[in-house]
């Protein structure tokens, strides 16, 4: 029974450590830290919880007798007043019970039920808030912690970490029955939430997503005034060696901290969703357990008060890991950063997520890396010339319109709308249906449509002016593959157009020059080859 008894205590004891575990330092990196770190850099601090004789060969077989309360159970009678009004399991316990008939209740419980959590908590929130425990042994520790004296004790990670030091993490608490001078390995159980942030594209060119065909990538081209979706995707991680981590937490709170660029305007929220760790089987997060508070018009702040309400109301076991997903609408507004040539975009958005952090204070929040993607917009520049490209030949008044489509149908115009010197597509995100205009070349010769997606499009003249003849229909090309923060323009992308109208009557020659040229100086060179026979033939049939 003894026996028993033991293994139930120290079943409970090491729920106590994983409701301390996890307090991790803001900012903390997305990626595991080395054994060599855990050994090197962190302090460790002993708690003795129980004393008593410890008898057995190893660790797996020691036992105590005579089981007292340890240094660290200063005041034994304010802590089994905790333990009888714990709303669980208070009326397992009296406040006047000696250390082994707290063992013997706790014997009776399954090594990680409901009754062992709260006994958990109860153990934690004592060993925090009563006054300062006094701990056996502390400081830095390479290999493992050599107890001095035979009981149970908890074990802390007391790294004096800086707020800035994004690397580290703090190691879960541990329990431990040992003999005094005895030597024992530390369990390292780090685990931290990630955030990742995508845009969806519809033509995604996104480097850095090769082989994802669904559209979504951490960059994306879009036309300004075209609504489009971002996701926030968090990751919550399972609770190692099948633990029930997440369960002493009272509640497990994320929030999502979202700023877009200046460029960009948020339109609507879409949906929130949580799935298991691997994203299967989203299940809609109902809106009475979120909030979103606007910070600002370029940023917000979602937050899930409770994660754990919603894992239960998808029947997820959180303990498993899950994937809680936000997605919302947004669009490129006038200011957006357009490219006229390779290179950055200043249209960036990103994100950073904050989560609970320690299990004895709901209120502490520590925070993930920040996720960032980017969107690129083009602009399109046009010189309309007469005669042929000379600055003083800029052509005032000539008419085009967009189409995408090489045929030009109505049905395939790109409307626009014009704002000061630009053109600028009407998309879903704006009401100008009525402002519909065609564009006109101004006394610089100009038309220039600013927030073109990437595409095929074709120019085509609807107004010439007076005396003059209309050229062809102009093929744009604007083709670009991009790895986040960098986009490339491929060779056929023509950004920038001189467009040459001829006087009527005239010849037109083609307005990128070329075979045009050529063939127009083949021409007239035979013309004067031919021209020059005639006179030398003409001459010797005068002399004869």
């Amino acid at each position: 029974m003894m026996k028993k008894a033991i293994k139930k205590l120290l079943a409970a004891l090491l729920a106590v450590a994983m409701v301390c575990a996890m307090a991790i330092p803001a900012f903390a990196n997305n990626s595991w830290e080395t054994e060599e770190d855990l050994n090197t850099k962190h302090e460790y601090a002993a708690f003795q919880i129980f004393t008593g004789d410890v008898k057995g060969d190893n660790i797996d077989d020691f036992k105590i007798s005579n089981a007292k309360w340890g240094e660290s159970i200063t005041k034994p009678d304010e802590f089994l007043a905790q333990l009888t009004a714990d709303p669980t399991i208070g009326g397992e316990f009296k406040t006047n019970f000696t250390p082994q008939e707290a063992v013997a209740v706790i014997s009776k419980w399954g090594d990680s039920d409901d009754n062992s959590i709260a006994f958990a908590r109860c153990v934690c929130n004592y060993v925090y808030s009563n006054g300062d425990p006094k701990p056996v042994i502390q400081g830095l520790h390479t290999g493992g912690i050599k107890v001095p004296k035979p009981g149970y004790y908890l074990i802390v990670d007391t790294s004096p970490f800086d707020e800035d030091d994004f690397y580290h993490a703090y190691n879960s608490f541990l329990l431990k029955v040992t003999k005094a001078e005895y030597v024992f390995n530390i369990n390292y159980k780090v685990v931290k939430p990630t955030v990742e942030k995508k845009v969806y594209d519809n033509d995604n060119n996104d480097i850095s997503s090769a082989g994802n065909n669904d559209g979504w990538g951490s960059s994306a081209d879009h036309a300004i005034n075209e609504k489009f979706q971002f996701r926030l995707i968090a990751k919550l991680p399972a609770s190692k060696d099948n633990g029930r981590a997440y369960d002493y937490y009272k509640k497990y709170t994320v929030c999502f901290n979202d700023t877009l660029s200046d460029g960009i305007t948020f339109d609507k929220l879409d949906k929130v969703e949580i799935a298991n760790v691997d994203g299967v089987n989203p299940q809609v997060i109902n809106a009475d357990n979120y909030t979103r508070n606007p910070n600002g018009s370029q940023s917000f702040k979602l937050s899930i008060d409770n994660v754990k309400t919603c894992a239960r109301a998808a029947n997820l076991d959180l303990n498993k890991g899950a994937t809680i997903t936000v997605t919302y609408t947004a669009h490129l507004n006038e200011t957006a950063y357009v490219n006229t040539a390779g290179g950055d975009t200043k249209n960036k958005n990103r994100v950073y997520l904050e989560y609970s952090n320690n299990p004895r204070i709901s209120t502490s929040l520590d925070y993930t890396t920040t996720s960032e993607v980017c969107v690129y917009t083009y602009q399109l520049n046009n010189t309309k010339y007469r005669d042929e490209v000379n600055e003083n030949n800029k052509l005032e008044g000539a008419g085009f319109r967009l189409y995408s489509d090489e045929a030009c149908t109505p049905e395939q115009e790109v409307k626009l709308y014009k704002k000061d010197n630009f053109y600028y597509p009407i998309k879903d995100a704006t009401d100008k249906a009525q402002d519909a205009v065609e564009m006109f070349s101004d006394e610089h010769g100009q038309f220039n449509v600013k927030g073109l997606d990437a595409g095929t499009y074709y120019l085509k003249e609807t107004k010439t002016p007076d005396d003059y003849s209309p050229c062809p229909d102009k093929k744009i090309v604007i083709s670009a593959t991009h790895n986040e923060y960098n986009v490339n323009l491929s060779g056929e992308s023509n950004l920038n157009n001189k467009i040459i109208n001829i006087k009527a009557g005239g010849i037109t020659l083609p307005s990128t020059g070329g075979i045009g040229t050529t063939i127009f100086y083949v021409v007239g060179g035979g013309l004067m080859v031919a021209a020059i026979v005639l006179l030398v033939t003409k001459k010797r049939m005068e002399n004869k």
